[in-house]
């Protein structure tokens, strides 16, 4: 399940709602913003027109969030909730557009910044530089123009870098073309089209980033390129003149950006290919060597799995043949990875739960072998969280009776998963329509859960209510409306009861007179 995004960005006018969303593009959030504003407003200065009062009554609206260790319930403004390279962004973009905002706004921005004592010091000195003002950077010294030997030592440093790694040298045209003289009008739209390349590259290379976090942002909700398109069009008025001489830029730009996505792509996949091919071999002579697996230690080499992209990773997964692997070596990855220090991420868990596990269980027949079980414990015991949004999911939505990955579901929670990884197995089965192959994952979940929060109960009575009428003859349903009358006999409230109490009405199972005599002695 991919993370969404929030609910309170969808109430906010489209405007703030492109914007937010260039912000988290990546580290070139910053001028992907600047040029939501630019077309948004092009008759004024960037930022003019735009509804500011709005975008600071959203981000600065309190929403109660967790924190720390301990989960500890805190509530703050939605400014500090998103992601720190989306704050990063937006305070630069306000300092870039400071003129155009009003001064209310910043004061509300500001003063919610200060609400929140471990602030990223980026972020602060950002904040710092706007509570100082426009006189404080019209007094800042100007940055140098580049002598001519230290820009001759950059370029060497460039020849230096596109020697090493070829496919790079692309990237780094700018420092060996000819710069152009000013009477050299083609010379300066071919520089324009370079720069925007490059600002391409950047978002491109900022999105494989961002996936290394939780973003709001194009990974959830659209790409920067699809939110542009959205930005309203220009005002009516005698724009004839302006569309003739915008026409061939804004064609040639299109077909260099068509063009640079080709050639991206060419370059991720070259990329992938040389990182199999220089960390992949080794592992792969190391995973299939004859041994018991517990004689082996973990290699260095692994320590490459904290240091690659997801496209980079689920190349080598794909040339270790984890999916496919005879299941030994499986549990002698796994083993690798219980001890591999730091941890990975959780992307790159996530991956590696896919690749490992996700073709193995949806394809059982028959229970699993004492390997297969043996790795997924191994796995569960560190990254049970990620395991259980792949997984799990996918089990919860495959069609048809899956007995054999209901039985594994159920030895998986009441065994292996860690208390909060089964909240989250029990919110995911409450996301979807209850079936007679779910009832005793359910169950199984209720066993392990002493305590439910009250919003989790409130979901589990209201999804119990509403889906009662089609387990009228259930067994099994009925053992389960009675594991929640008895095991939180303690938070059912009168409501809970008078609406299970309709349900077990309607009921024609074997168990209904032992229910209702449950029901009555909770009461």
């Amino acid at each position: 399940m991919e993370p969404r995004c929030p609910p309170w960005l969808q109430t906010c006018p489209r405007p703030c709602r492109l914007l937010l969303h260039a912000l988290s593009s990546g580290p070139g959030g910053t001028m992907a913003a600047l040029r939501v504003l630019q077309r948004g407003q092009p008759r004024e200065g960037p930022g003019q027109a735009f509804p500011w009062q709005a975008l600071t009554a959203a981000v600065c609206a309190e929403e109660p969030s967790l924190e720390g260790p301990k989960d500890t319930l805190a509530v703050k403004p939605r400014l500090l909730l998103l992601p720190v390279l989306c704050q990063r962004n937006f305070f630069s973009l306000l300092l870039v557009v400071q003129d155009a905002v009003p001064g209310d706004c910043l004061d509300q921005l500001l003063q919610a910044l200060e609400q929140d004592s471990h602030v990223d010091p980026w972020v602060q000195t950002l904040g710092n530089l706007l509570q100082q003002g426009p006189r404080a950077q019209e007094g800042s010294p100007r940055p140098t123009v580049l002598s001519s030997a230290c820009q001759q030592q950059l370029r060497g440093l460039c020849q230096k870098i596109a020697q090493k790694k070829p496919e790079g040298q692309r990237k780094l045209n700018w420092c060996f073309s000819r710069q152009p003289s000013s009477s050299d009008s083609q010379g300066g739209k071919r520089k324009k089209v370079s720069e925007e390349s490059l600002e391409l590259d950047s978002e491109r290379e900022g999105k494989r980033l961002l996936l290394e976090e939780e973003p709001l942002g194009p990974q959830e909700c659209g790409d920067v390129a699809g939110l542009e398109e959205e930005v309203p069009e220009e005002p009516p008025g005698d724009t004839s003149a302006q569309s003739t001489d915008k026409a061939a830029p804004d064609s040639s730009q299109q077909d260099v950006a068509g063009e640079h996505r080709k050639i991206s792509q060419t370059e991720l996949a070259a990329e992938v290919q040389s990182f199999v091919q220089m960390h992949g071999q080794r592992l792969k002579i190391l995973l299939l060597q004859e041994s018991s697996y517990s004689e082996l230690p973990t290699p260095p080499e692994l320590s490459i799995l904290n240091n690659c992209s997801p496209s980079q990773l689920e190349g080598l997964c794909s040339f270790l043949q984890l999916s496919t692997c005879p299941e030994p070596f499986l549990v002698r990855f796994c083993s690798w990875l219980l001890a591999l220090t730091p941890d990975l991420s959780y992307t790159s868990a996530a991956i590696l739960a896919q690749q490992l596990f996700l073709r193995r269980v949806l394809s059982l027949t028959q229970p699993p072998s004492r390997h297969l079980m043996a790795a997924l414990a191994s796995f569960c015991s560190k990254y049970s969280h990620p395991f259980c949004r792949v997984l799990v999911a996918a089990v919860l939505q495959e069609p048809g009776e899956g007995a054999e990955q209901t039985k594994l579901m159920c030895e998986l929670v009441e065994e292996c998963l860690e208390p909060r990884s089964v909240q989250l197995v029990l919110s995911q089965i409450l996301e979807v329509p209850l079936s007679e192959k779910l009832l005793p994952v359910l169950q199984a979940v209720l066993g392990r859960q002493e305590v439910l929060p009250p919003e989790l109960l409130d979901l589990l009575v209201l999804t119990l209510c509403q889906q009662g009428p089609a387990f009228a003859t259930s067994l099994n349903f009925a053992k389960l409306v009675t594991a929640v009358l008895t095991v939180y006999q303690g938070q059912v409230t009168p409501a809970h009861r008078s609406s299970l109490a309709a349900v077990l009405d309607r009921s024609n199972a074997a168990l209904k007179k032992s229910l209702q005599a449950v029901l009555e002695g909770a009461r």
